[in-house]
């Protein structure tokens, strides 16, 4: 995922930089094509706080955290997205429903035709 990176208020720090693209890469497995994401940090009152916005194919995503430590902001915010990844992909995957897709119909045709002579017992 291209990563693109603004500070405010904060000086640029490229261990900060390299764990948000090591989050950032662990939850964008959940994407199902490639995107291109902002990430904002700023410090405001003794408070950090972390906004990302992630542009793909599918969908806009976006989240943000604060916290008093700015690597605590950032796993916050990479729970919140991984949670909007997963929740996307499984409405991508499985938007059929199954009664009225083939593999359901030919399970239903399958359960009616199902011949069990007597004195046997069925394997399910």
């Amino acid at each position: 995922m291209k990563s693109s990176f603004t500070f405010k208020h904060l000086d640029h720090s490229q261990s900060l930089v390299e764990y948000t693209n090591q989050k950032l890469d662990e939850v964008g497995k959940f994407l199902l094509k490639d995107g291109r994401c902002n990430v904002y940090f700023w410090k405001d009152h003794h408070e950090f706080y972390v906004e990302v916005s992630v542009n793909s194919k599918q969908k806009f995503f976006k989240a943000s955290a604060n916290a008093t430590d700015i690597y605590v902001a950032v796993d916050m915010m990479a729970d919140k997205l991984e949670k909007q990844f997963l929740k996307v992909k499984e409405i991508y995957l499985n938007h059929k429903k199954f009664d009225l897709s083939k593999e359901g119909r030919l399970h239903e045709v399958n359960s009616q035709f199902e011949y069990n002579p007597r004195g046997r017992k069925s394997a399910a």
